[in-house]
């Protein structure tokens, strides 16, 4: 398990539907072509049957986008929401991919059904369509061990490589299969040439991702600062600058940290950034031992070299201009939500902030006492504590309904800033406990501690 997740929606540069309309014109931009071609259109059927085949290599090539890292893509759609568009996406894709010969031959049941099962099995067999089948069941094998990757008996890493690499070769034989068997490519040969060039360009993001990343991250060196205890079940990772080069970010965004102790390592995982730009050349982090890779960050020793790759992510103080800031985390989701404020104390803030933070037991708060520091330095700043099993002054249970209602007012549902930050199931009863009051959802910033 991670620390953070790429769930963050509506936040980003672009909106997410104004995202989801430029990508769906990205997808059909190749149908458009082929039918500016001219071919003769043999019927209402057949023509859908090209659009979804031509749509679907479209949108299976633009995964890699999604998924790259690719600069320019993500400081404009946000990594959040194109993580979260690739996870969903690539379900479907994965389902027109195996639904693509039947739709073929479905023909067949109604004009010869006694026909029907030697086409199928003709469909499969033939020499000619073996690139379309091995791409269809080596993208079903790959999406099973996404959904169930948590279940599998093999690393995060040895996963992602898996995945990574599977999925360029599905990109190759989906683009063999297009250009030897699709009727559009057939009769031009610059359409086929526009799918080995994209095709090029998705396993292009690959290698940036696999190799030019990583010559990135060794230019840019950090090292361990200092290994702390910040609560019974947390720790608090400081890590500096080793070298003179340029580095930045905004509270509330994440990182993918590398631990291993060289660039090219795929041991990296995405961490939320507890401090502040003003910290820096320093940055810490909240981690939570969870017995995974998590319980080896806290072994790290001072001076030991780590790497990271730029900051990511929307969950940022950029999203509430002017209105007033409800914070609220659950367990270690107190890591970027100190970021938040203490951003907005170093500010100077003068608005209306509110934290409301839960915890299972009292030795399980992070940084209480700076919490209590910041109502008497901050304009006009409260705190809530609430613990499953209160040993002290703070609130007894869960953050509820029951809870939310006290502790916020009219003015502040229907105006306030929310950003909420913990475990999914925690996250997502929040959530929707914060929209049944009424607070508007664009309102509503969120990410959950999962990936």
């Amino acid at each position: 398990m991670t620390d953070i997740s790429i769930a963050t929606p509506r936040s980003g540069a672009v909106t997410l539907p104004r995202l989801l309309v430029w990508l769906a014109a990205l997808v059909l931009l190749p149908y458009g072509l082929a039918l500016s071609q001219g071919l003769e259109i043999r019927n209402v059927y057949t023509e859908l049957v090209t659009a979804l085949s031509v749509a679907g290599l479209a949108a299976m090539l633009l995964q890699f986008v999604l998924a790259g890292r690719i600069g320019w893509f993500v400081r404009r759609a946000g990594l959040d929401q194109s993580m979260l568009l690739h996870r969903k996406a690539g379900q479907w894709i994965a389902a027109l991919f195996v639904l693509h010969p039947f739709l073929i031959v479905l023909p067949r049941f109604i004009v010869a059904p006694q026909l029907a099962a030697s086409d199928i099995w003709l469909t499969f067999t033939a020499p000619e369509t073996a690139t379309g089948v091995y791409a269809m069941a080596l993208m079903a094998v790959l999406v099973l061990t996404s959904v169930f990757k948590d279940r599998l008996p093999m690393s995060y890493e040895a996963w992602r490589l898996s995945h990574g690499v599977g999925f360029a070769v599905v990109a190759v034989l989906a683009t063999l299969h297009a250009i030897t068997n699709g009727r559009h490519g057939v009769y031009n040969h610059w359409y086929d040439a526009m799918w080995i060039a994209l095709c090029a360009a998705a396993v292009a993001s690959l290698l940036d991702t696999y190799l030019w990343h990583p010559y990135r991250r060794a230019r840019r060196p950090f090292r361990v600062a200092a290994v702390e205890r910040a609560s019974a079940r947390d720790t608090l990772l400081t890590i500096e600058k080793d070298g003179d080069f340029p580095f930045d970010f905004r509270a509330g965004q994440f990182a993918w940290i590398n631990t291993s102790g060289h660039a090219g390592n795929l041991t990296e995982h995405p961490l939320s950034i507890a401090s502040t730009p003003r910290d820096l050349p320093r940055l810490s982090f909240v981690v939570r031992n969870l017995g995974d890779y998590t319980s080896d960050l806290a072994r790290l020793a001072p001076g030991q070299r780590v790497y990271l790759d730029r900051p990511f992510g929307d969950f940022t103080l950029e999203n509430a201009a002017s209105q007033d800031i409800v914070l609220i985390a659950g367990g270690v989701g107190i890591g970027p939500i100190l970021g938040l404020l203490r951003a907005l104390r170093d500010q100077g803030c003068t608005r209306r902030v509110r934290l409301i933070y839960g915890s299972r037991n009292p030795e399980d708060v992070v940084a209480r006492d700076e919490i209590a520091a910041a109502e008497a330095q901050m304009a006009d700043f409260k705190a809530t504590l609430v613990l499953e099993n209160a040993g002290d002054s703070a609130e007894r249970g869960l953050i509820d309904r029951m809870v939310l209602s006290r502790k916020l007012d009219a003015d502040q549902i229907a105006k306030a800033a929310f950003y909420v930050c913990g475990p999914p199931q925690m996250t997502r009863l929040v959530v929707r406990t914060l929209k049944s009051l009424g607070v508007p959802r664009r309102h509503i910033r969120f990410e959950q501690l999962a990936f």
